[in-house]
């Protein structure tokens, strides 16, 4: 406790360069949990699940929701195929097709198949409103919560206008950001203007150990129609989706050790700078018999209190920007959420507490290395 007290009051002699040193700290594991948790949030879009027993249906050649039209009623040609349990037409729009982030995405679906088709819930709103309403949306509870949208809102974008009747949460993360919307409905509309046709084809299948039989099976059958397919695996289908989040996840866990870095040097830089100011004292401090293990124990503390400073500023910091945006990125219709665990708090406490140790270890070595006697006539 007394070390701690005298460490506090060292640190308070230069407040303006506590501050700072602190504020650096707070920005570098600002930065550093905004990429783990896109990285987290990734994972979860990618371990859904419904994965194992999930087909996708896509035309063949095609990368964007965009650019991907399929005969509506392919779908019944699919529902003969040995193995499958049910088959689910989507029609998807887009505002943005690359990664980007604040995506909106509608998905078409037929009314009466969604709730048999996906495992979603409503938390608000009515079944039988949104059958009966043909402009009627249910809204993943992540983007209600993004867009502050409730039970009889309407809610515009572009040539799309539609009403909420219910808000649902869902087992597969990815689906919580999505606006979800009659077939028809997305058909019909001017911006998209292709009755008949869907982007997709979600299938489920009664043996996920048979998938990629099933799969091969689906593809023979309409490779003779005007759209052939490509049919694969949900996972592996998200995984290709999301090929450029991952570069770009890789490239943000690079700037991520930058920060760590950063957190390096700042505090090693700051205590480096304390230490040099108080050869002096510390020279008497060991004369009136502090020994060097208590001295270092000393130096080492002030450091792991500008760290911990830091990262906590820095980890509310996060946690509020996640919590006040949900923030998501979204990449050819898969919308990722930035998610948030107590693990990933802890690791970036753990990586914060690290770097302090760290940068005081050098100035504590040559702290309790000095001669005595050069140290009380003011050399390091």
């Amino acid at each position: 406790m007394k070390l701690s007290k005298l460490a506090l009051r060292n640190l308070g002699r230069r407040k303006l360069r506590t501050a700072l040193t602190i504020g650096g700290v707070a920005c570098a594991v600002l930065l550093l949990v905004l990429v783990e948790s896109l990285a987290s949030g990734l994972d979860d879009a990618l371990s859904g699940s419904e994965a194992a027993r999930t087909l996708i249906v896509y035309r063949q050649n095609r990368y964007c929701p965009q650019t991907s039209f399929l005969p509506q009623d392919g779908a019944a040609a699919i529902a003969r195929v040995p193995g499958v349990q049910s088959v689910l037409p989507v029609k998807i729009f887009l505002s943005n097709c690359r990664a980007s982030l604040d995506v909106i995405a509608f998905h078409g679906v037929p009314a009466k198949q969604l709730f048999d088709a996906r495992r979603i819930e409503l938390l608000e709103g009515d079944r039988a409103a949104f059958e009966a309403r043909g402009d009627a949306a249910l809204l993943g509870k992540s983007f209600a919560a993004r867009r502050h949208l409730t039970i009889g809102d309407r809610f515009r974008f572009g040539g799309f206008e539609v009403t909420v009747a219910g808000i649902y949460a869902s087992s597969e993360p990815i689906q919580e950001n999505l606006i979800v919307t009659h077939l028809e409905f997305l058909q019909r509309n001017a911006r998209v203007n292709q009755q008949g046709t869907v982007t997709e084809f979600e299938v489920k299948v009664d043996d996920p150990k048979r998938a990629k039989e099933i799969a091969t099976e689906i593809d023979r059958v309409l490779a003779s129609s005007s759209a052939p397919t490509d049919t694969r695996l949900e996972q592996a289908f998200l995984e290709s989706a999301t090929a450029d989040l991952r570069e770009i996840l890789r490239f943000g866990r690079l700037f991520g050790l930058g920060c760590v870095l950063v957190v390096l040097v700042v505090v090693a830089n700051t205590v480096a700078m304390a230490v040099g100011e108080r050869v002096r004292e510390l020279a008497v401090m060991r004369t009136l018999g502090y020994r060097e293990g208590r001295l270092a124990r000393l130096i080492v503390g002030e450091s792991l209190l500008l760290a911990a400073a830091g990262a906590a500023l820095g980890l509310g910091g996060a946690l509020l920007v996640i919590r006040l945006t949900s923030l998501t990125i979204g990449v050819e219709g898969v919308l990722v959420s930035f998610a948030t665990s107590p693990a990933l708090f802890v690791r970036a406490f753990a990586v914060a507490a690290f770097a302090g140790v760290a940068a005081a270890a050098l100035p504590a070595w040559r702290a309790t290395r000095s001669e005595v006697a050069a140290a009380l006539r003011g050399a390091a």
